[in-house]
This record gives structure tokens, C-alpha cells and sequence, in this order.
């Protein structure tokens, strides 16, 4: 064993059928118990004892029936049928045995009886002393020599029981289960009363006790210590339980002689690296020959070792019950969790005697060996529900090799995780901010390991030449590669890729040389084109952004799409004006991919249509072909359930962009699914058409940008101006007029322009005054494709170059084409041959970098030419490689100038993920085999080689996909040290896999991994020596050329995913954790298979101290045990602890009767702690609980409520909310009982400080300083803005003020000036935003208008009073009038200012003075007025009369 520290491991039983509960009813028990002090973060060292008084003369009754808590338990799949409780059969069928050789010996039942003396019963003294965290050596306990009783338990059917009975002697000391039912006396009362002053959660309901929390709920699975009282509340139905025993004491003696081993030597067991595993052999040492005689065993006589030795009861049980179902136990045989061990013991002496006639029958063993291998996997300890399997990983979970002195062979001094382009130095400690993960599918490669850096430059090297190394054909080799999984392989390899396409290519040396070796990256991080950059752009970088703008503003449905603003910016390249050479980041991109937006839709519609349970990843053949039927109706849908919209104006920029080497991929110009090249997609012909028009027109510089129409519709141009012109002012030359292309786009399918709108399409001033022709162009009746000038619609440009269109040409539509708008346009009179591409330049590279982003390179089109769902072949002439040589012309008149393979490795088929399922190259055990003898998927290696033939006949270079992370299940198998863990390597808490041996498929490689690995590594060396020279970034050594890999094993790989081989496959005894090993150096086996007596059970000494035997002998000692649902621990001198626990660094807590807390909470009164599945204390973290919930817990492990700040590993602190339950608040909103409102972040969960934030009803606040919503008016960035008293924002809202004013503020929250029309009314408001009533406005016009009343309203046709008491008359439009006036047939007169004249005089054009009435303004006539003392008389016309 280890000395550098004891590995605190322990089994995980998951359990089919019935669970029962870990502890009884409320009693009397419960408050015997005494703690000193509760706190998680504290390791008691007072003991702690339970006084229960047993009556000799009493039996308790059974307990009431308590309903099982089946969600915590993992669904396990097996064909036997589950563990139920039966009646035990009073009589026993007897057979008699001859008496040939040897008698048959039924174990016999231990007769001495253990003491009676009636004493207390008392709780195990919880173990003052921290266990050590270092390890020694186990000593077998001494050979049992004490004889067990044969008298047992009455075994009684009842359905009341709670309590799991096992294998007891019958004594004072037997606990037997108590009633729920029964009452508890006076006293008893009394202390449930005193328990339940003494807490306020303490609560009776219909006669039973819970504990129910501040939200109202009752709690489960949930202990609370008051008044120095244990409370535990039971998982099921939360009602307070007993603090009883759970075990039943007694030693059971389970040894038989004959079944020991025929040897210790290696040679008398199957074994993997010298370990037994659940489904070794083994040779007994004799065997029970026809089921009736012993006889001493043969060199061919193995048997499993399941048969004679289990690890655990329950495993026994399940044996017994799987044999049962074989016929090879008798059907009254009630098998079940009470059945006592003795008469377990007996009863597989009974099938060991069936399965031995068998063997005599049959002659051979082949059925026992199928038998036992099926129902091994239906184990949940020997298959993946005891891995943890989850969304972790894309394979369920992952598995990390570590070094261990048991496993030498596996260790390894590299696995340096994650070490990404952005990580390459492992700077980066948060596995989030890594820029992706190390663990992606299968055996991980370890790429930081120098020996393997070497093997996969070999492999490299053997791609790369392969038609040199198989038919001596250089013109048959690959010219570039794919970097498959960049994110996830150690970044040196792209260091060493480019070295060596430095040293064999000269890609440095001239555009011209690089450009004829393109190779790419698959590096979906946004971080990792800087890192390209800045080593050279020795690869072309994918421009993802771009990738992304181009899918949410147009392939999403329409609800979900953004702006198309990030089309034009959101990318390695800003297209606003994109006229220069060399000066951008070298890079490629696309629309959608073989495992992109492809891949995860029939995914999705595998879980949405066919398979609810399904992961998406793991799918059947079947499943996948009612996937695409769905998937290829809905692409010739006009509303899109699954598949993207608006492929055909994706491709059009993709196609027409600067700066950006476009990869059109297979699947959208053919259907994914059927055989290769088989059926067109519907995109076929616009796809095929914007290839040929890139050939033909697109050149030059580029311009994108956005026009504006009412309702703020935005419609999307870009126009690139053709060779000879970057820019709209540039002239061009003699070829610019016939080249160049413009673009005009919309998201929008309700799209429309009013008659004074126009959409400018500015092609240039090299292109005034010349006609264009649509190219390509939606209209209601679906999208119309023109490919020659003629019967194309006809645009003409002015004389500034600009092609205009009005509402008649632009508008919205909906069609399984185009979702929104689209339009090219091109120059009438091109050549049919005309062809715009740039040759590479031969100069010599100065400036260090491989590859320049300009004209030539820009002239390179990608042909992504594979899907990962096209058919298997069903014949010769339907293999992919055998159609790309027909099809190579097609591809070079559509202007592909680089054709991208699949991956050519022969596929696994061990359908444990997607890839090996679709066989699609990029799960391969064997990476060597391309095709020998038999065909892939793709072909066979000869018809390879044609292919890369035939595309170098037509001038198009081919990628090789290099798939340097992977390799899938090996055959061989090989025992590693593995810790259970996420993608990027970080352990799994949770998980029981933690420093335990696996058995893993790790072994081999084929026969061409034999002939080929490290073959090419010696030329290599001898031909670019500098290779192996320079050191590596991510290890600081360089490549190891003198190791070659012929063979894989676990030393090359990081880890792999989990396999489904279980958590305790590899087999060990529990008491001791050690392993079970027949190696010569390391000899360790259970005691019956030594020939020693076995006796297996708890027992308790006179001291009231609890001690266990496993079922392997030995005492258990530092080690968890199981018994039925239940953990215990037992101390360095092999006692049961009690509270809490520090064990390996880690605290538990165990109740008064030992049986740990898992995936339960303790409330001690003033904090809540939280211990998991696997009984660990959680602290010093965020934890995502069962409920998929995030809680906070500190150091001392105490659980975050309510307003919290957290302390960050960096310093940093940021304050947090957690609920009554502790849930972490994301996304919501939170106010304080001072009234105050928050909001935390719907991420991070921080609370927001000095932002803006919409609330889930759409209205806003602004948090300040303190992260607390304003109220009032605020000045928010020189915005005045207001604010309700619950904090939310004032918007389409009349605000008042403090001195009695109104403002209105709008959407945006701001108050709104000039004249407004509200809920109906015209209303105007001045320019401080405080709105004009009962008074006049002056309009920009001249004109004035009055607004009146107490709504401000806009008055016409009426009079309006002004605040001096002066009148205007506003007419129809509102505006006052001037001059004189019949209103209501009375002559008035109004100012030039609108003020009516009253009590005045007037002297009109004709001289003629009139005077109006001072009182209602009329023109006075027929009368006298007296006016500046004279006597003035005005006639029948108003005029005055002299």
C-alpha cells in the first residue's frame, strides 16, 4: 500500500427496488443523545453516548411503513427482478449427497452463544482522534475463533418494518425495531415538549413531529441539534425518526474449505495486471463435482470467483435472486435484505451445487461464463450507475489518470491539462477562463507527453505523404490540414504542425507556397485568433464571430434575430470600408459544418420527437433516419421548426466578403443524410450560383453598411467594387467595370418602404451611369436565380454610381428560401469566362508570417465535402471517395480551390457516442488504417489515393483532417488510478472514483499503429533536425523522436471517459481498502479463498464499542462500510464514530446510532450546513445541489442566506443574495425589508452596481453605487430621468413635479418637449419638458397655439384664455387667429399677437376705425362709445362717423 496518504474510498450501493430508511420513529432514544457542540466546523472530542434501556422481557413492535425516497436513487437497468422482501419458508428441502470421495459439507451454523447479560445498550463513542491522512500497514485481524450461535432472529413478514434486519445472534443485545405507532409516556412527552419550546420549527402534525422551515415547508433528510438533542428528520417523509441502532450485532462464519484457492499464484486466477476484477476465475481448491462430491480441482477447473465470495451482502443477495431466475435455486427460497447471512451462505452452497451438475451436463462452462458476464452488468458497482454519469462531459463523465505505487505502469510525469492556445503555459487557473477543456471524447490523447508530440508528428508526416508511402505517388499526397479540436489538444502541436510545414513546405517563404498548403483550425474560442496572430498565422484562424452574426441575424426564426449591424463589425474584419491589403487576420469561415448547427438540430429533434430520454449524442440508426425526416421537411418549410432560415443570403455574404476565405459545406448543398452526393438541397441552385458568380465578379474593396426606414427598419447593404477599386470614390481601371457585386439584405418578412423611402445601393463611381442585372432576387412568387444577363431584371446606376430602389422592388417576403429580403446585383456585359481571382505571389515573405490576408488568398474558396450522416455505401460506386473523383470537374467549376476530406481513419463501432454510431472517421482505435483491405466508410486506401489524384488533376489542394485528441476503447485492458472529473480535469466531489483502480480499455492500436507508429520518426529526424530540438511551449522540452509508439497504453493518455465498467469493478475489500492482488510482491485476498474461517457482521464489545468484519474476514479499520442504506466509519482502532468528522482532510457527520448524513442538511441552530451525496461537508464554495440549485458555503462550512459578500480566491469580493433556502438569486430582483430594491446578476448572481436593469414586467431601474434602485429624478450620465417610489422607471408616463408642473417622459424615460400627441390628445410641453396648460405656445412658423384645461389639450375652433386674462381664438388647426373675425356671428378682432381686441379701437386698410366691445369683444355698431372723452358714434358697418 501507499505511504504518501490513506485515500478515504468507499463503495456507493444504488439499490433496485425498495429502499428503506436509515432510521425508525421518534422515541424516547432521540433524547438520550447529548452533543456539546454541533458545528460543522468543529471536530467534538467529548463522547458522546445514548443510554437506551432495554427490557429483556419486552419485544418492540414493528415499525409502520415508510415510503421509499426513489428520486435518490439512480434507476439501475438489469434483467433480474428487483430486491423485495418474501416470506421465509419454514421447511427446507433436503437432498441427500452420496458418499463418494468426499461428503458434501453444508456450512455449518456457529453454536456458541454470545452472553446474555442484560446491560445498556450504548451508542459507539465517537472517536476523539482525527483519522491519518497516512497510510500503514493493514493487519489481518486474528483467525476468528469464537463460535457464532446457530439460533437467529425470527425473520417475520410484516410491512410495517422500517429497520433492514440482518444476521443476528438472538441475545439481549438483538435491537429490534420500535413502532411508529407506539406512545411515548409522560416524561417523554415532556421533552418533546421542551424541544418544541425551544424551537418555533418544531412543529406536531396529526399526531407525528416535523420540522418545518421559515418558507412553510417541511424539511427532510434534515437533522437539527436543539438543546444539545440529535432531531433527524427522515429523506422520505420528513417526520422525526429514531436515533436507534440500525444494524443487528452478530459474527456469521462463511468459510468453506473446499472453495479456498488451489494456489496464491497468479496462475490460478484470471486477473488484469495482476488485480482481480468482479469478473475474474479463479481455480478452487476442490471442486463439488456433479453437485454431489468434492474432488480436488484440475489445471482446467475455474470457476468464478462470484460464485464462493462477494463483496458486499447485498451482492450476495443479488446473486442468489439472479440464480434464482436461472433456475438454479429453488423458487421458495425467499431471498430478501432480512434474510439472515447464515442462511444466505447456505443458500449459495445450494446453486454452487445446481451450477456444478450443470457442468456435468453441458461438459463445459461457456453458459456460466455468459451467465455471469450478463448479470455483472446489470451491477450497479460493476456499470456506469455508480460512475456518476452526467452532463459533464459529452461522453457522461470523464476519468483522469493519476500516478499511484499500484499502478506503475499507468503513471505518468506529463498530463498537463488544458493547455490551450490562450493556457499554453497553464497561467490560467480557472478552469472557465481556459479557453476550453482537456477531457473531449474517449482516451485522451496526452499531447503534453514528448513521446506522443513525436507520434503525432509521425502521424502527420504519414497523412500527409501517403501517396508517396503507399504507391510511391507524390502527386497523390495531401496538401494542408484541419487542427481537429484545437481547444482541447495542448497547443504545441500547432507549433510543431507549422514547424514542420516550415521545414518540408517553405510555407513561410512566399504567398505563393503558403497558399498552395492551406491549413486550418477548428478553434471555436474567441481569444484563440490572437494567439495565431501573434505566433505568425502559421494556420488559418476560424473568424467564429462572424460565423455567430451571420446566425443571429438571419438562420434563427425571426423573433430571435438581431440586427444585421453585426454583420458588418462582428468579426476579425470591420467591412465598413474595407479597402486594404494585407492588413487583416488571415482567416475562414462558414454557415454550418459536419457537427455545427447540423449535428446538434437532429440532436434536438431526436429529444423533442422520438426520444424524450435521449441525450442527442448516443442515437440509434433509427433514431437518426426519423430525425432527418422531420429535419428535411422542415428545410422546405417557409416557418422553420428545426433547421436555419436564410441559407441562401448567409452564403451570398459569406460568398462575396473580403478578407475571409469562405468553407461551404457539403451539407447544404446536398441533403446530410442519404448516399454521398445523392439528392440536392433545396439551396443547391443558389449556393452553386454565388460560387460561380464569386469566380465571375467578386473582387476589390468593400463597403457594408445599414440603411434606416421608418419604424426603424434596418436593411442591410454590401458591395464589393471590383479589381482596380477599393473604395466608392476610387475610378478603377479597364476591368473594374464589369466586376464587383452588390448585396441588399433584410431580416425582416414584414419589411416595407413608404413611397418617400429608397434603398441606395452605391456600387461606385467606377460603375456611374452602367447597367446591372439581378443576379439573384426574392419576390412574393419565391426567390428567382438569373445566371446570364438574359431576361435578368435591369437596374441602371446614376451618375454617382448608386443603383436606387423604391417600395415596388424592396420588400419583405416568407418563403423556404428567404425569411426577410435579398438581392445581387452585378454588371450587364461580363464574359462567360470572365474570371476576377488573384494568382499568389512568388516574392519572398519578409515580415515572418505564413499566411496575408489579400487578393490571392481571398481568392480561395473551401469545400467542407462531407456530412456526418451520409449513408454507408451499399455498393462499389457509392463510396464518397469513388464520387469525388467523378464529381472533381464539378468542384472546380464551381471555383473550389481547396477540397476538405473527412477524416479517413477506420471507425470504431462501440456506439458509446455519436461518432462511432454515424462512423464517420473521428472515432478511430486504429488511426493508421485508412482503408487496408477493407473500405471505411469512405472508401479504401487505394481509392484514397485516386482521389487526391483527381483533385490535384483539376488544381484543388486537399486538407486532411488531423484528429491529434482522441482514441476510442482500446481492446486491451489495463488497471489505472483514476479520479472521477469534469471536461477540464476538475474532480467530481461527488463522485465515489476518487484515486481508485479502474479496469480501462487503454490497450493496443491494430496492426497499422504496430507498422506505422514512430515508423517516419528516425528520416524525421535526419531530415529537419531542429524539430526535435526546439522546446515546446506548454512543457519546455522538446519532442522524444526515441520511443515509438506501436502500441497504446493509459502512460500516453490524460484519462478517458467513464466506460460503464462501474466504480468497483476492480475488487477490494471494504474493511481494509486494499485491493485484491495475486502479483508475487503484492499477494492480498479474502480470508475463505486463504482456507482461513470467515466470520463476517458487526459486533459490539463491553464497552458498548461497535466493531464490523467484512465479507472478506477483516475488521473493518479507517474505512467507510455500507450495511443496507446506511455509512458508517470505523476509527484507526476499528470502532463505529459518532458526530462530527475530520477523515482525510474532509468532515462528515455521523448521528448518535453512526449512520452518516449524505446529501443532508444540519441546522445547529444559527447555521445550516450541508454534507453530499458521499457525506463530505461542503465549504469554501458554490455548490449545485441535487435540486440543481447554487448555494454558497464558507470555510467553516456554513451555508450563505440573505445579502452576502463573498470573498474570491483573487481578493475580489462581490455581494450576493441567497433565499431563506440558501439558493442563490440569479436574474431576479430582491427588496429588503427597509423597502430597499436589488437586482443580481442573471450569471454571476453579483449584484448589479451603477446600471441600468429591465425587470421581468419590462419595466427598468438603475442601481446605484450601493446596488440599491433610485427613486425620484435622477441625473443619470447627463440624462434627467424619474423614478416611482418602488424604483421602476418612469416611462410612457406623466410624471409631476414638485412645483405642480407635468412632464411626460417616453420610452426611453425621457421628458419629451414640443408639441406631443398622448392617448389621442395633441399636448405640448415646453423646453424644460414641463407641459403648457390654459396658455400659449409660439410655433417655429410663426404661428401660435393654445393648449387649455387640465389636460393641456390642443384646443381649435374655440376660444383660449392666456394667464393675463386675454383671449386668442384658435382655429381649425389650432393656430390663433388674426385680424377680424366672424365667430358665432359676432365680429371680433385678434392682434397680430392673437390677443382679441376688447374695449379698443382698430383703423382698418380703408381708414375706416372700429371699435370692439370691452366686455365680448364684439364690433361695436349703430352706437355711440365714448373714447379719450370724445363721443364717437359707429354706423350699421362699425365704421366711426365723424
Amino acid at each position: 500500500m501507499r505511504n504518501e496518504r490513506v485515500v478515504c474510498e468507499r463503495k456507493k450501493l444504488y439499490k433496485s427496488g425498495k429502499i428503506l430508511v436509515t432510521a425508525g420513529i421518534f422515541s424516547l432514544a432521540i433524547f438520550g443523545a447529548t452533543i456539546s457542540d454541533s458545528r460543522a466546523d468543529t471536530i467534538d472530542t467529548n463522547s458522546t453516548t445514548m443510554a437506551v434501556k432495554e427490557d429483556s422481557a419486552k419485544s418492540q413492535p414493528n415499525l409502520a411503513p415508510t415510503v421509499a425516497d426513489k428520486a435518490s436513487t439512480p434507476v439501475v437497468e438489469k434483467s433480474v427482478e428487483p430486491v423485495t422482501d418474501k416470506v421465509v419458508a419454514t421447511s427446507k428441502a433436503t437432498t441427500a449427497v452420496p458418499t463418494v470421495d468426499k461428503s458434501v459439507e453444508t456450512p455449518a451454523k456457529d453454536t456458541t452463544t454470545v452472553p446474555t447479560a442484560d446491560k445498556p445498550v450504548e451508542t459507539p463513542v465517537k472517536d476523539i482522534t482525527t483519522v491519518p491522512t497516512t497510510d500503514k500497514t493493514v493487519e489481518a485481524p486474528a483467525k476468528d475463533t469464537t463460535t457464532v450461535p446457530t439460533t437467529k432472529t425470527t425473520d417475520t413478514q410484516t410491512a410495517a418494518t422500517v429497520y433492514k434486519t440482518t444476521d443476528t445472534t438472538k441475545s439481549d443485545k438483538t435491537v429490534v425495531a420500535t413502532s411508529k405507532t407506539a406512545t411515548t409516556n409522560k416524561s417523554d412527552t415532556q421533552k418533546l415538549e421542551q424541544v418544541e419550546s425551544a424551537s418555533p420549527n418544531i412543529k406536531q402534525i396529526d399526531g407525528k413531529t416535523y420540522f418545518v422551515g421559515d418558507d412553510g415547508q417541511i424539511k427532510k433528510n434534515f437533522t437539527a441539534v436543539i438543546d444539545g438533542q440529535v432531531l433527524y428528520f427522515d429523506k422520505t417523509t420528513g417526520e422525526l425518526t429514531s436515533n436507534d441502532r440500525q444494524y443487528a450485532e452478530g459474527l456469521t462464519n462463511i468459510a468453506n474449505e473446499h472453495n479456498a484457492a488451489y494456489s496464491l499464484t497468479s496462475d490460478s486466477f484470471t486477473n488484469v495486471d495482476g488485480y482481480l476484477t468482479a469478473s475474474s476465475w479463479y481455480r478452487p481448491k476442490d471442486i463439488l463435482k456433479s453437485g454431489t462430491t468434492w474432488t480436488p480441482s484440475t489445471v482446467t477447473d475455474f470457476r468464478p470467483l462470484l460464485m464462493s465470495w462477494w463483496p458486499d451482502k447485498d451482492t450476495q443477495i443479488a446473486y442468489l435472486k439472479y440464480m434464482q431466475s436461472l433456475g438454479l435455486l429453488e423458487d421458495d427460497v425467499a431471498i430478501s435484505n432480512n434474510t439472515q447471512t447464515s442462511d444466505l451462505t447456505n443458500n449459495a452452497m445450494s446453486v454452487q451445487k445446481n451450477i456444478e451438475q450443470r457442468i456435468s451436463l453441458s461438459g463445459n462452462t461457456d453458459w456460466l461464463k455468459t451467465d455471469i458476464s450478463q448479470w455483472i452488468k446489470t451491477q450497479p458497482n460493476w456499470n456506469i450507475t455508480s460512475e456518476a454519469k452526467s452532463n459533464d462531459h459529452l461522453q457522461g463523465g470523464a476519468l483522469l489518470y493519476v500516478n499511484s505505487d499500484k499502478t506503475l505502469d499507468a503513471n505518468s510525469d506529463d498530463r498537463l491539462l488544458n493547455r490551450t492556445p490562450i493556457n499554453q503555459k497553464g497561467q490560467i487557473t480557472d478552469f472557465g477562463q481556459q479557453g476550453g477543456y482537456e477531457m473531449l471524447l474517449a482516451n485522451d490523447v496526452d499531447n503534453s507527453n514528448p513521446v506522443v508530440q513525436a507520434e503525432q508528428l509521425n502521424w502527420l508526416y504519414y497523412m500527409m505523404n501517403i501517396g508517396t508511402i503507399t504507391q510511391n505517388d507524390p502527386t497523390a499526397n495531401f496538401d494542408g490540414y484541419r487542427v481537429d479540436a484545437v481547444d482541447n489538444v495542448d497547443a504545441d502541436l500547432l507549433q510543431i504542425a507549422s514547424d514542420y510545414f516550415k521545414a518540408a513546405y517553405k510555407i513561410d517563404q512566399s504567398d505563393s507556397q503558403a497558399n498552395a498548403h492551406l491549413s486550418i483550425l477548428e478553434d471555436w474560442e474567441s481569444k484563440d485568433a490572437a494567439y495565431i496572430k501573434a505566433h505568425g498565422n502559421n494556420q488559418l484562424t476560424m473568424d467564429f464571430p462572424i460565423h455567430l452574426g451571420l446566425k443571429y441575424a438571419l438562420n434563427v426564426p425571426v423573433s430571435q434575430r438581431s440586427g444585421l449591424e453585426q454583420t458588418i463589425t462582428n468579426s476579425l474584419v470591420n467591412r465598413t470600408e474595407d479597402a486594404a491589403e494585407n492588413t487583416a487576420q488571415p482567416n475562414y469561415s462558414f454557415i454550418r459544418a459536419h457537427d455545427s448547427e447540423v449535428q446538434t438540430v437532429i440532436a434536438q429533434i431526436v429529444k423533442d420527437k422520438i426520444n424524450p430520454k435521449s441525450d442527442g449524442l448516443t442515437v440509434t440508426p433509427d433514431e437518426i433516419e426519423k430525425a432527418f425526416a422531420i429535419y428535411n421537411a422542415d428545410e422546405l418549410k417557409s416557418d422553420k421548426e428545426y433547421t436555419a432560415y436564410n441559407i441562401p443570403s448567409s452564403y451570398a455574404l459569406l460568398l462575396t466578403n473580403k478578407d475571409t476565405i469562405p468553407r461551404v459545406y457539403y451539407g447544404d448543398l446536398y441533403t446530410d443524410d442519404g448516399q454521398y452526393m445523392a439528392k440536392k438541397s433545396p439551396y443547391y441552385d443558389a449556393i452553386t450560383s454565388l460560387l460561380q458568380s464569386r469566380v465571375k465578379y467578386v473582387s476589390g474593396g468593400q463597403s457594408m453598411g445599414m440603411s434606416y426606414l421608418h419604424d426603424n427598419q434596418g436593411v442591410l447593404t454590401s458591395v464589393r467594387y471590383g479589381t482596380g477599386s477599393m473604395k466608392a470614390t476610387d475610378a478603377g481601371n479597364a476591368e473594374t467595370r464589369t466586376e464587383g457585386i452588390g448585396l441588399v439584405i433584410s431580416n425582416k418578412t414584414d419589411l416595407n418602404l413608404n413611397n418617400d423611402e429608397q434603398v441606395v445601393l452605391n456600387m461606385g463611381a467606377a460603375h456611374k451611369n452602367q447597367e446591372y442585372r439581378a443576379l439573384m432576387l426574392s419576390t412574393k412568387d419565391g426567390l428567382k436565380i438569373y445566371n446570364n444577363d438574359a431576361g435578368a431584371p435591369i437596374a441602371r446606376t446614376n451618375d454617382l454610381g448608386q443603383l436606387i430602389f423604391k417600395s415596388d422592388m424592396v420588400y419583405g417576403v416568407n418563403d423556404p428560401q428567404v425569411s426577410g429580403y435579398l438581392a445581387a446585383w452585378v454588371p450587364v456585359g461580363a464574359s462567360d469566362n470572365q474570371d476576377v481571382r488573384t494568382a499568389s505571389s512568388k516574392a519572398i515573405s519578409t515580415d515572418g508570417a505564413t499566411y496575408h490576408s489579400n487578393a490571392a488568398l481571398d481568392s480561395q474558396v473551401i469545400y467542407e465535402g462531407f456530412s456526418n450522416f451520409q449513408a454507408m455505401p451499399t455498393n462499389a460506386d457509392e463510396y464518397t471517395n469513388v464520387k469525388i473523383v467523378q464529381n472533381a470537374a464539378l468542384f472546380k467549376s464551381l471555383g473550389i480551390t481547396t477540397f476538405e476530406l473527412a477524416p479517413q481513419y477506420r471507425s470504431s463501432t462501440d456506439t458509446s457516442f455519436l461518432d462511432s454510431i454515424v462512423q464517420n472517421g473521428y472515432a478511430f482505435t486504429d488511426r493508421y488504417d485508412i482503408g487496408y483491405n477493407t473500405p471505411t466508410k469512405y472508401g479504401t486506401a487505394d481509392q484514397l489515393v485516386n482521389t487526391l489524384r483527381a483533385l490535384h488533376a483539376q488544381g484543388i489542394q486537399a486538407i486532411n483532417d488531423w484528429v491529434p485528441d482522441q482514441i476510442y476503447n482500446l481492446p486491451g485492458e489495463q488497471i489505472v488510478t483514476a479520479d472521477r472529473t469534469n471536461s477540464s480535469g476538475k474532480d467530481d466531489a461527488d463522485s465515489v472514483i476518487n484515486h481508485t483502480l479502474y479496469d480501462s480499455s487503454t490497450i493496443g492500436g491494430g496492426q497499422y499503429q504496430a507498422q506505422y507508429g514512430g515508423a517516419f520518426l528516425d528520416q524525421l529526424k535526419a531530415d529537419y533536425p531542429t524539430l526535435f530540438e526546439t522546446k515546446q511551449i506548454s512543457t519546455d522540452k522538446p519532442m522524444n523522436p526515441n520511443v515509438k509508439i506501436t502500441e497504446w497504453s493509459a502512460k500516453y493518455f490524460n484519462g478517458s471517459n467513464i466506460q460503464g465498467r462501474g466504480a468497483w469493478y476492480v475488487l477490494k475489500d471494504w474493511a481494509t481498502n486494499q485491493y485484491f492482488n495475486v502479483s508475487s510482491d503484492n499477494n492480498f485476498l479474502p480470508k475463505q479463498l486463504l482456507g482461513e474461517k470467515t466470520s463476517t457482521g458487526f459486533t459490539i464489545d463491553e464497552n458498548g464499542k461497535t466493531s464490523f468484519y467484512s465479507t472478506s474476514g477483516y475488521q473493518a479499520k479507517n474505512t467507510f462500510i455500507q450495511d443496507n442504506t446506511n455509512w458508517y466509519y470505523f476509527d484507526n482502532d476499528g470502532h463505529m464514530v459518532v458526530g462530527t468528522q475530520q477523515i482525510n482532510g474532509k468532515k462528515y457527520y455521523f448521528l448518535p446510532n453512526g449512520v452518516e448524513l449524505q446529501d443532508a442538511y444540519l441546522s445547529d441552530g444559527q447555521n445550516q450546513y450541508y454534507y453530499n451525496k458521499t457525506g463530505k461537508a461542503v465549504s469554501n464554495q458554490y455548490y449545485i445541489g441535487p435540486d440543481n440549485n447554487w448555494r454558497y458555503f464558507f470555510a467553516d462550512g456554513h451555508m450563505a442566506l440573505g445579502l452576502t459578500t463573498i470573498t474570491a480566491d483573487n481578493g475580489s469580493t462581490s455581494e450576493q443574495y441567497f433565499d431563506q433556502n440558501g439558493v442563490q438569486v440569479k436574474g431576479t430582483d430582491i427588496r429588503d425589508t427597509a423597502g430597499n430594491l436589488r437586482y443580481f446578476d442573471d450569471q454571476t448572481g453579483n449584484l448589479l452596481t451603477n446600471t441600468w436593469q429591465e425587470l421581468a414586467n419590462k419595466s427598468w431601474i438603475y442601481l446605484n453605487a450601493q446596488g440599491i434602485a433610485v427613486t425620484g429624478q435622477q441625473n443619470i450620465n447627463g440624462q434627467i430621468v424619474y423614478f416611482n417610489d418602488d424604483g421602476t422607471q418612469i416611462k410612457n408616463a406623466f410624471k409631476r413635479l414638485d412645483n405642480g408642473a407635468w412632464l411626460y417622459l417616453n420610452d426611453q424615460g425621457d421628458a419629451v418637449t414640443g408639441e406631443q400627441t398622448i392617448n389621442g390628445c395633441r399636448v405640448y410641453f415646453n423646453q424644460n419638458g414641463e407641459q403648457v396648460k390654459n396658455d400659449q405656445v409660439k410655433n417655429s412658423d410663426g404661428t401660435i397655439s393654445y393648449y387649455a384645461g387640465i389636460n393641456g389639450q390642443k384646443i381649435t375652433n374655440d376660444f383660449g384664455e392666456l394667464p393675463d386674462g386675454s383671449w386668442l381664438y384658435l382655429d381649425n388647426q389650432g393656430h390663433a387667429v388674426t385680424g377680424e373675425q366672424t365667430i358665432n356671428n359676432q365680429v371680433l378682432y385678434f392682434n397680430d399677437n392673437g390677443v382679441q381686441l376688447k374695449g379698443g379701437t382698430h383703423i382698418d386698410e380703408a381708414g375706416h376705425m372700429h371699435y370692439y366691445d370691452a366686455n365680448s369683444g364684439e364690433r361695436v355698431s349703430n352706437q355711440s362709445v365714448q373714447i379719450d372723452g370724445r363721443k364717437i358714434y359707429f354706423d350699421n358697418a362699425g365704421n366711426a362717423v365723424d
